[in-house]
């Protein structure tokens, strides 16, 4: 491949596979010229247990990168930077003379810390760790995987005394790697996440730090999301933003009240309340947005476990239906769910129920009940616990919300999202562009912008406001069981 554009490459590495983009940019313009994917591992050791092995991703990293060079006729010299969007809270610890790992990648979804996060909760330190970080205790984050770590692994307390222990999220265990250990650097969208980090200070926490065993000189050094990070094979690695904070900025929600959902493995729903640090509740996360050039603006989170890993569930581990365009049919091959519900607690409930201990449980069945009606219930209960959330930030805010942006694999059902605009009842605007945390860091970096206008999908009914007043219904029978 041989032009006069622009080229850059972006890589992001999210919580089921790796992929990396090729970017050509020509007059403020860009275009993706290729797309390359690898998956790595899923592993559950343990009931609520889930961890990637961080040199697999390593390796895949850099794999993607040699075959994109080779597949397009470009040299490391063609490209003019590297970005990176990462998962978020999944944490890794490393040797920092050996640069291997002490263990797996604890990834954000594993409850192994529950137990912890209870007794920190009951110790009182919940109230000083939330006006500090914006984040609840709950082993969604980061903290309390570091701290697990640290009650059940010599070596990490080995490392830790000698000063060779190396602490990061997902973004510094890369840049580590691809610089060859030259570079220990994050940035405060993934710095956020951990539950070590005070969003007002831009700084770790030496007090939060001491809650979770953490000695500060194993963690990395804060740099701007839109700073250098030194090279891989000559390629500037510039930019690094943590996912959900990427696609609200390739989303151009950078105005007070600008709202989008990510729909993933995970769900995010994101609201840009720019330097207003004064917005707190009890079931809504704040945290960094991003920093450009030593601005900071903040954002409203409601985070839910399980979006796209229910179909995945659904499909792999209760083989109800093969591939997803199967599911989809077979979900809405029924006109309702005929009174049946999904609690979708696989990993627990999080925002705005917050319940770790709370299990998945299908409600309502009957004789009549058959494949169709458990696929569909599957389906409404993401809608379902993206009102919920919705529900709370309005409260939070007192904003009327008149547009929601979404985005991500889920996204590509039309059917799916005319139902999440009637159980809102708030105009859904698609996002045209597949990888908008890919583009949302090189947007960062680069200056341009590649968002248009994506599919409207108005409210047209609200028939399904009955169901999800029965599904909130049931999602407290359970969790006060």
């Amino acid at each position: 491949m041989s032009d006069n554009r622009i080229h850059k490459l972006v890589l992001d590495q999210s919580t089921s596979g790796t992929k990396l983009l090729l970017v050509g940019i020509e007059e403020n313009e860009a275009k993706i010229l290729r797309r390359m994917d690898r998956k790595h591992t899923q592993i559950f050791p343990q009931d609520g247990w889930v961890e990637h092995d961080p040199s697999e991703i390593v390796k895949n990293t850099k794999q993607l990168i040699a075959e994109m060079l080779e597949a397009t006729n470009l040299s490391a010299q063609d490209i003019r930077s590297l970005s990176i969007t990462n998962q978020r809270e999944t944490i890794v610890a490393w040797n920092k003379k050996t640069g291997q790992p002490v263990s797996n990648a604890l990834v954000w979804q594993c409850n192994r810390s529950n137990d912890i996060c209870k007794q920190l909760i009951e110790a009182g330190k919940e109230t000083e760790i939330q006006r500090k970080t914006g984040l609840k205790i709950d082993s969604y984050f980061s903290g309390p995987k570091i701290r697990w770590l640290f009650e059940n692994s010599d070596e990490m307390r080995s490392l830790a005394a000698s000063g060779e222990l190396a602490i990061g999220t997902m973004d510094s265990w890369l840049i580590w790697n691809l610089t060859d250990g030259e570079v220990f650097a994050t940035e405060p969208s993934n710095a956020s996440r951990t539950l070590l980090y005070n969003i007002y200070e831009n700084s770790w926490d030496a007090a939060l730090c001491d809650i979770f065993l953490v000695p500060p000189d194993s963690l990395a050094e804060i740099r701007d999301s839109n700073d250098s990070f030194g090279h891989y094979e000559g390629i500037p690695i510039q930019g690094v933003m943590a996912d959900s904070q990427a696609a609200l900025y390739g989303q151009n929600c950078f105005g007070f009240g600008d709202i989008k959902v990510t729909m993933g493995t995970g769900c995010s729903v994101m609201m840009q309340i720019e330097e207003r640090s004064d917005l707190i509740s009890d079931n809504i996360l704040k945290t960094i947005a991003f920093t450009d050039n030593g601005a900071t603006d903040y954002a409203l989170e409601g985070i839910i476990r399980s979006c796209g890993d229910t179909l995945t569930w659904l499909s792999s581990e209760l083989a109800l239906f093969g591939t997803i365009e199967e599911g989809i049919e077979s979900a809405f091959s029924v006109n309702d769910n005929e009174g049946v519900y999904l609690v979708p607690a696989q990993l627990g409930l999080a925002a705005p129920f917050w319940d770790s201990d709370i299990r998945a449980a299908f409600l309502g069945m009957n004789r009549r009940t058959g494949k169709p009606h458990l696929i569909r219930a599957g389906f409404e209960s993401i809608l379902f616990q993206i009102r919920a959330v919705i529900d709370e930030i309005k409260q939070v805010t007192c904003l009327d919300i008149p547009r929601v942006k979404v985005d991500g694999g889920v996204t590509k059902n039309n059917r799916l999202m005319q139902m999440l605009a009637d159980i809102l009842g708030i105009t859904i605007e698609v996002s045209c562009i597949e990888e908008l945390s890919a583009l949302g860091v090189l947007m960062l970096t680069s200056g341009f912008d590649m968002q248009k206008e994506g599919k409207i999908f108005n409210p047209k009914s609200n028939n399904l406001e009955p169901h999800y007043q029965q599904w909130l219904e049931y999602i407290n029978k359970v969790r006060d069981k």
